[in-house]
């Protein structure tokens, strides 16, 4: 069974009140008061979704207790128009449907995916430990296509490497950047690469920036910028390499961690980062071009990177790895990559010294 076998696999979010709540039931909520809304009638919004008028009147008196604050203003001769609550409620549950759209759609992806590798024969699935990469999460679904499916789980540049080093995963995935960044950066990746034994292999080469609100109304143009007082910063977790590279450039321009508001909240990936700027939450993080561009944000470059994927010398004999090669190099692949804003998928698929950074 591939991927493609699972059809019309989709994951969707409800909300609801009490810690064991009834049968959700705020889509039917929702469209009643939308259709209200638009008719101007309770009676004819109940008709259009199919309940009756006091089921509709009952449903709107649970949630109206439950909100503590009406959601209805009848007026004699004109109809029932909607509160500014129930407005707000419409307009809030659609602009945050849409903002977590993207994180649900992976999520139902990565199902799919589990369920596939679940029905398939039992075999060794390589594991994937690596760094969040927009390129590298195409890599999951075509390579269940050609029945090698892999198991790719999202940790930091380091963690990953740890992983692999200990022998918890047979491929790892992490990223560094060109020039006296990657130079400095590389010592901390050294400990894990063995070139007699490792193999690096050449992903793709990104831009990482500052991820900003659209139109860039905090005007930041550089890394020092992130420590004026009306910033507000999201960062990534300790290990992650985007961390790793934004404590580098602190250091190097003199800036304390400690003068950058956000600096200690983090989140996972650079898509997550993306969402909450996106979402108003935080004013700015560092991430790869192609992110900020996938939530519509304004994006500064700062420096390019490259993204490295290390196995065993041994495993390249593998039918599974000899997939893994065979799609990095394909023109397929590498057109889905270039797709991606400050991607370059040139040298996808190419061994690299290990030693690359000096």
């Amino acid at each position: 069974m591939s991927i493609d076998d699972i059809k019309g696999l989709s994951l969707a979010c409800n909300w609801t009140f009490g810690i064991n709540p009834v049968q959700p039931e705020e889509a039917r909520l929702l469209g009643l008061l939308e259709r209200v809304r638009r008719t101007g009638s309770i009676a004819s919004a109940a008709r259009e979704a199919g309940i009756s008028y006091r089921n509709a009147w009952g449903m709107l008196a649970r949630w109206e207790a439950n909100f503590g604050h009406p959601l209805l203003i009848p007026a004699r001769g004109l109809g029932t128009r909607l509160t500014p609550f129930a407005i707000r409620l419409l307009e809030l549950d659609t602009q945050i449907r849409e903002g977590i759209a993207p994180q649900l759609a992976a999520a139902a992806e990565q199902m799919a995916q589990g369920l596939a590798e679940a029905a398939t024969p039992a075999r060794a699935i390589p594991r994937m430990h690596a760094s969040h990469d927009l390129a590298l999460a195409l890599l999951p679904a075509r390579m269940a296509k050609q029945e090698q499916p892999i198991d790719l789980q999202f940790h930091g540049s380091l963690e990953s490497l740890a992983s692999f080093s200990e022998g918890r995963c047979e491929i790892a995935g992490f990223h560094c950047p060109e020039g006296a960044a990657g130079v400095t950066l590389w010592q901390q990746y050294r400990p894990y690469l063995r070139p007699r034994q490792h193999v690096l292999i050449q992903l793709a080469k990104r831009t990482q920036g500052i991820m900003v609100a659209p139109g860039n109304p905090k005007k930041l143009r550089k890394v020092g910028d992130l420590a004026k007082p009306n910033v507000r910063f999201l960062n990534r977790q300790a290990g992650a390499g985007t961390r790793l590279l934004l404590d580098w450039m602190l250091r190097e321009n003199g800036i304390a961690a400690r003068a950058i508001a956000g600096y200690d909240d983090v989140e996972l990936t650079h898509s997550a980062v993306a969402a909450m700027i996106a979402s108003g939450h935080a004013d700015a993080g560092l991430g790869v071009e192609a992110a900020a561009s996938q939530f519509g944000l304004g994006f500064v470059p700062l420096l390019r990177e490259d993204y490295f994927l290390v196995t065993r010398r041994e495993l390249l004999r593998q039918p599974a790895l000899e997939s893994l090669l065979t799609l990095l190099k394909g023109n397929g692949f590498r057109r889905a990559v270039r797709a991606l804003p400050g991607y370059d998928p040139s040298g996808s698929g190419t061994e690299v010294p290990p030693s690359s950074r000096g």
